[in-house]
């Protein structure tokens, strides 16, 4: 009985298969990082198909092939960078208000002005909608996270800390110290200080002392 051996891909088809995904790739992270680079610069309404592809040397048509028009571009953008957030703020140790501070300011003092645009549009625009319901869910949780260890036992005191200390730590607060009162990034930094430490303190006004 003869046996059918299947037969094998010649090396120069798995070498031309291989090149052409490393291409794709390559086209896909040029596509999305002049993407990123012009969401960064402009509102979501004034970025189009066709400058991201000039700036990425495709065409518009590859553009619309490989991410299905500027929503699905824009879906894959914010998708990158909040897993690059994501990352980053799992750096952050539980337990140390200042380096948590730091780390926040540290993220708006660069991007702060971009996702002030890009909030603007939220409620307008569906995958903004979604990217800042998202956003503000993980924020929640991040805060839970660091600080955590140092808040009050008791349900309603801990509450209110996290309420305090995400409007302390939000990027609306940083935007109203830094672009609206013009405040230094130090003086910013010393002004978000307080109000951090202020909702901590709670835990020792609001807890009876075998709670502290």
């Amino acid at each position: 009985m003869i046996r059918h051996v299947p037969k094998l891909p010649s090396p120069r088809r798995t070498y031309q298969q291989v090149a052409r995904a490393h291409a794709t790739q390559e086209t896909e992270r040029r596509v999305l990082a002049a993407a990123t680079q012009l969401f960064a610069e402009r509102y979501y309404d004034d970025v189009h198909i066709e400058d991201v592809a000039r700036l990425a040397g495709v065409t518009a048509k590859t553009v619309q092939r490989r991410f299905g028009g500027k929503e699905g571009l824009a879906q894959a953008f914010l998708a990158a960078a909040g897993r690059h957030n994501a990352e980053l703020r799992d750096r952050v140790p539980a337990g140390n208000p200042e380096l948590a501070l730091d780390f926040i300011l540290g993220m708006y003092e660069p991007l702060g002005d971009t996702l002030m645009r890009t909030l603007s549009l939220d409620g307008r625009i569906p995958v903004v909608t979604a990217m800042a319901e998202t956003g503000r869910a993980l924020h929640w949780a991040w805060l839970e996270r660091v600080f955590g260890p140092l808040l009050a036992h008791d349900t309603s005191v801990r509450q209110c800390q996290l309420a305090q200390l995400l409007l302390a730590t939000d990027v609306y607060a940083w935007k109203l110290l830094r672009r609206d009162r013009g405040l230094s990034p130090v003086e910013t930094r010393d002004v978000l200080l307080g109000l951090v430490n202020d909702a901590l303190a709670r835990t020792f006004a609001n807890s009876s002392p075998d709670r502290v």
